[in-house]
């Protein structure tokens, strides 16, 4: 079956994402990167790329846009596999650690990004952080009433637990693979330890 016109510029525009994606995982910094470099690493001819993005900053926030979703599918389908809370804090650290080694690149872009005073993407990777944090304050409210445990400042322990997910999962793509399971569990620690935080607090 002979793909649509749409369906021929949808999947051009993936393509160029899909591209650039893989040149940053491979270590590159987005704002290295020339229009016209990302057209050759998709293949397609520079004057093209203006059929799907109005210019390189375009293409960024569609990355990044595209990260966050994915990521939000991805811990909705950890919290849909798993009931226990304990479990389910190694399972959410497992799983964005994995995530962050699988798309490195952009984990990094949008780490860097948020710290960077002048970075055009700064505001959408605080955004994002900010939308994960959210959520998941929303759902350490719902499991903790649930449970029938009081619970203090959801949202400050929603933004410490991503907080040190992504930091260290970020210093995990620098250490030795041998000292990855150690560092992952010191991250559940620490989880953990921000979750009995809050609890303790509201029972005082």
């Amino acid at each position: 079956m002979v793909a649509s016109r749409k369906q021929q510029k949808a999947l051009t525009r993936q393509r160029l994402m899909d591209a650039v994606a893989a040149e940053l995982a491979s270590g590159r910094s987005f704002d290295t990167l020339s229009l016209r470099e990302a057209a050759k690493l998709a293949g397609i001819a520079p004057t093209s790329f203006y059929r799907h993005f109005h210019h390189m900053e375009d293409l960024g926030l569609a990355l990044l846009e595209e990260h966050g979703k994915s990521l939000f599918a991805l811990m909705e389908n950890v919290r849909g596999q798993v009931t226990d809370g304990r479990s389910l804090i190694r399972a959410s650290v497992e799983a964005v650690y994995d995530f962050i080694f699988t798309n490195q690149g952009l984990s990094r872009m949008i780490v860097q990004e948020s710290l960077s005073p002048e970075s055009p993407f700064r505001d959408a990777s605080e955004n994002l952080f900010l939308a994960i944090s959210s959520d998941l304050a929303e759902y350490l409210e719902q499991e903790a009433r649930k449970r029938g445990v009081p619970l203090a400042y959801p949202r400050l322990a929603a933004n410490a637990m991503v907080s040190i997910m992504f930091t260290t999962g970020i210093a995990l793509l620098n250490a030795p693979e041998v000292d990855r399971d150690r560092h992952v569990d010191a991250a559940v620690i620490k989880v953990k330890m921000i979750v009995r935080g809050a609890e303790s607090l509201a029972a005082k």
